[in-house]
């Protein structure tokens, strides 16, 4: 969650630099120079998901090495371990589309991500009426991941203390590529059931897209004000020209 806070947070420093700065250009051309800054930005951003920076690990790839869980939801109940987890794929993004609207103080954009994807090792004990374990691999990766969104921030005039007032992301899937193992016992069985995950990860994602933005929006926009806090312009700028060395 961090992490796409501060994706938000690059996105309207850059904007508000550039807002802020007396500049004799006219609007049009400066939104297509704002929108190529914060496309070097999020090139730097790339680079930090590969090293990591500051509170920020490494997630290019992320791994964790023992990870236990439990749930419980109704009758349905799991509990079990993840070992050897890496994700993939974070750092590779495509800037589709970087709109930037200076008038308005909001910037409408797109990524695309190839593949994000997971291997693990699980063991699970899952029980619905009944008790159920299973253990073995797991790999699974969202394909042809999108994300549609737009940023509306303000920046004071006097203070010049930057504010995120919204942000909307719309995320869509072209395809699941689920392969658990031991779901069932039963070779055939077990595709069928991947599938049937497959299905159920890409129809909720693709149908559910304004739940997922109303609830990011709650999520990430206080946490990127609080990264800001009282910070000046000037200080936030200068803590990512930082990061750019």
């Amino acid at each position: 969650m961090k992490s796409c806070a501060l994706i938000a947070v690059l996105l309207a420093l850059s904007l508000g630099h550039c807002q802020g700065a007396e500049v004799a250009e006219p609007v049009a051309v400066e939104g297509r120079s704002v929108s190529s800054e914060i496309v070097e930005l999020l090139e730097v951003f790339r680079d930090l998901l590969e090293t990591g920076y500051g509170p920020m690990p490494k997630l290019a790839p992320a791994e964790i090495k023992h990870q236990p869980f439990q749930f419980s939801t109704g009758e349905f109940s799991a509990n079990g371990e993840i070992n050897d987890f890496v994700l993939e794929g974070l750092n590779g993004f495509e800037v589709i589309i970087m709109n930037v609207d200076l008038i308005r103080s909001r910037v409408d954009f797109e990524l695309n991500f190839g593949s994000i994807n997971f291997t693990t090792l699980y063991q699970a004990d899952v029980g619905s009426g009944y008790r159920m374990k299973r253990e073995g691999g797991a790999y699974m990766a969202l394909e042809d991941f999108n994300l549609k969104g737009r940023i509306s921030y303000s920046l004071g005039v006097i203070s010049k203390q930057m504010k995120v007032k919204s942000i909307l992301v719309y995320p869509s899937v072209g395809n699941v590529a689920s392969e658990i193992e031991n779901l069932s016992q039963y070779r055939i069985f077990n595709r069928k059931l991947n599938e049937v995950v497959e299905e159920f990860i890409t129809l909720t994602v693709n149908e559910n897209t304004d739940f997922v933005a109303n609830w990011l929006n709650e999520m990430v926009t206080p946490l990127c004000n609080d990264l800001i806090g009282d910070r000046s312009l000037s200080d936030l700028i200068a803590i990512i020209t930082g990061a750019k060395k």
